[in-house]
């Protein structure tokens, strides 16, 4: 009679799709934990799991490696505004304005690699391009009043939250998320009317 091999391996039962959910619940609770999240944040259910390749070790893992990372799907506050844009605040030319002045925040800082998607020109990331994208802002912001500016600067480029950033023109907070968001649509107006966007 031959021995029958016997296989060692523990079998698990198979996770219901509730206890998988639960799973990937904790998951992101440790994480959001680990990343200083709020709570609130987490349970309005924007951030997801995903894994991505950490190419130069910077995330924690070993270079080219897969790590875990939390996602945060929901986006900015500029991006839920067009994305749910029932009033029509914010129509083309306004997103023209707003990615118009995105891409000058970029030349700006010198990050540019090499190519400015907002002309049809290469140029280096330290040179005239970066110095236009001072002088262009800097007009940008002489014209508008201060409190605008401030504004529409901090949702648009500091991804500020719209009732921090609306704070400073209303007395509460709904009112503060209703200030921020009709001064970034009243500022990107104004300057797609400026630039013809």
């Amino acid at each position: 009679m031959a021995n029958k091999r016997v296989s060692k391996k523990v079998r698990r039962a198979a996770e219901t799709p509730e206890q998988k959910a639960e799973r990937g619940r904790r998951e992101i609770a440790a994480l959001a934990a680990n990343a200083g999240v709020p709570e609130p944040q987490i349970e309005r259910g924007f951030h997801q799991m995903g894994t991505v390749v950490d190419l130069d070790g910077s995330l924690g893992g070993k270079r080219n490696s897969m790590v875990k990372v939390l996602i945060n799907r929901g986006g900015t506050a500029i991006d839920r505004w067009i994305a749910h844009d029932k009033a029509g605040l914010f129509g083309e030319p306004q997103q023209n304005a707003i990615r118009y002045c995105q891409n000058l925040w970029i030349r700006a800082s010198g990050s540019l690699a090499a190519i400015d998607h907002t002309q049809e020109r290469i140029d280096a990331p330290l040179g005239w391009s970066q110095q236009e994208a001072f002088a262009e802002l800097a007009w940008l912001e002489r014209r508008m009043p201060e409190a605008y500016w401030n504004v529409y600067e901090n949702v648009c480029r500091w991804d500020e939250e719209a009732g921090v950033a609306g704070s400073r023109l209303a007395s509460n907070s709904r009112s503060a998320i209703d200030a921020a968001k009709t001064t970034v649509a009243f500022a990107a107006s104004l300057i797609a009317m400026w630039r013809r966007l």
